[in-house]
């Protein structure tokens, strides 16, 4: 009976810090930013994926790469597929952070978006590519 008390009580935690967190991934603080980004991919929600993919595009280097982070925690086709967007469609800060932490999935299905981001006009996305590649198959 305890351990059935304790998992409802950190689901309704979880679902209000969720809650409470969101928000703060809009706010001027970049510290602030990256720490609800860090909480919210500790925490998993899926419920956080959508607001974690419009961060993924902060004007922040160190906020982006905790979100992608925290996106690749959550996991799931939604939060992948952010990344994949961003892979495709960031500058080239994003599409290379996007690019390594997509290695950290292990899903051999992303090597195909792996391969074409070998063609990126940046050296490090490339770089980034092939690294992730790497892990993959290994």
């Amino acid at each position: 009976m305890h351990s059935f008390a304790y998992k409802l009580v950190k689901k309704i935690a979880d679902k209000k810090a969720v809650d409470a967190l969101i928000p703060i991934l809009k706010e001027d603080d970049d510290t602030a930013r990256f720490y609800a980004a860090k909480a919210l991919g500790e925490i998993g929600s899926q419920r956080a994926v959508k607001a974690l993919s419009e961060a993924l595009y902060d004007s922040d280097y160190s906020v982006q790469y905790m979100v992608a982070k925290a996106l690749m925690n959550i996991g799931g086709t939604p939060a992948i597929d952010a990344l994949i967007n961003a892979l495709k469609n960031g500058d080239e800060s994003l599409r290379e952070i996007a690019a390594n932490t997509l290695g950290d999935s292990g899903d051999k299905n992303i090597l195909s978006v792996l391969i074409n981001a070998e063609k990126d006009r940046c050296e490090a996305v490339r770089k980034a590519a092939r690294k992730s590649m790497e892990k993959i198959k290994s």
